[in-house]
């Protein structure tokens, strides 16, 4: 099962970016109007707080609503993949503004346990091959296990590892950690978000977009690109719900304690696990 973890995120995100929106038409400086105090000691005229939470939300959506969007550039999110196949990283990593390490298929070794994704439609389907003159009908678990079984012995015979791994087939599972500041993601989420994406890196980016919206709920309250989109705000709802009674449990959560945000409730094409592991 595909497994989605945020482990690593620029605590306050949303006052870092805020701050560094507001300091480019203030007097006070980024880090005077992110720690809530005036350079000066003195609030200014017309303003009736300071840099409080509220005012950090009106600046986020300004400069989503201005498509001031560098800001956001200001921070990270840090997820940890697990599980995936190869078809959804090759996918993942042409989002060049991200950063990204990947499970080493020539240096992690392949057993007969080794993981693989199947695509739902597939199902039970055989179809029938022909090898040299015998036919044979084999499903999608008989194709992999035959790769399994060339590739293992391809490694008995001494063939180098490297080399092996070409027979793999791209369904074949493995872990990538991605990183990213909040303009990225939500370009990334506008793409593979919307009902065309590819069922996979679809479920996956629902699941981190979930953990997001725990994070920086402003920043990932809409996704400026897909604005209109009506299969995409349908799930975006289904996740405010589900994390109504998350928000709470993840406030009050020690630091290091992994919480589960449970994805049962949102139609996705596979069963992906989420989590986020509570910095402060």
């Amino acid at each position: 099962m595909a497994k989605v973890i945020l482990f690593s995120y620029t605590p306050d995100v949303e006052r870092v970016c805020a701050a560094a929106m507001r300091s480019c038409y203030s007097p006070h400086s980024a880090y005077s109007l992110y720690s809530n105090t005036p350079d000066s000691g003195v609030i200014l005229e017309g303003e009736k707080t300071f840099f409080d939470d509220e005012r950090v939300r009106y600046f986020i959506r300004k400069a989503k609503e201005m498509r001031h969007l560098d800001v956001l550039e200001h921070g990270s999110l840090t997820y940890d993949i697990q599980g995936v196949s190869r078809a959804l990283t090759h996918q993942l990593v042409r989002h060049r503004l991200a950063s990204f390490s990947q499970q080493s298929q020539r240096y992690v070794k392949v057993t007969r346990s080794f993981g693989y994704l199947k695509p739902p439609k597939i199902g039970d389907a055989k179809v029938e091959v022909d090898v040299k003159g015998t036919k044979l009908t084999l499903s999608f678990e008989d194709v992999v296990d035959i790769c399994r079984q060339v590739e293992e012995g391809y490694l008995k015979q001494g063939i180098p590892s490297e080399d092996a791994r070409f027979i793999r087939i791209g369904g074949a599972a493995t872990n990538i950690v991605i990183t990213a500041n909040p303009r990225e993601y939500l370009h990334i989420f506008s793409l593979r978000c919307a009902r065309d994406a590819q069922w996979e890196i679809q479920d996956v980016c629902y699941a981190m977009l979930s953990l997001a919206k725990l994070v920086a709920p402003t920043i990932f309250e809409t996704l400026p690109e897909s604005e209109g989109d009506q299969y995409i705000k349908e799930r975006m709802e289904k996740i405010d719900k589900i994390l109504e009674p998350i928000k709470k449990k993840f406030s009050e959560a020690k630091r290091g304690e992994l919480i589960e945000v449970p994805l049962a409730t949102l139609p996705l094409h596979h069963p992906v696990e989420a989590y986020i592991r509570k910095i402060l």
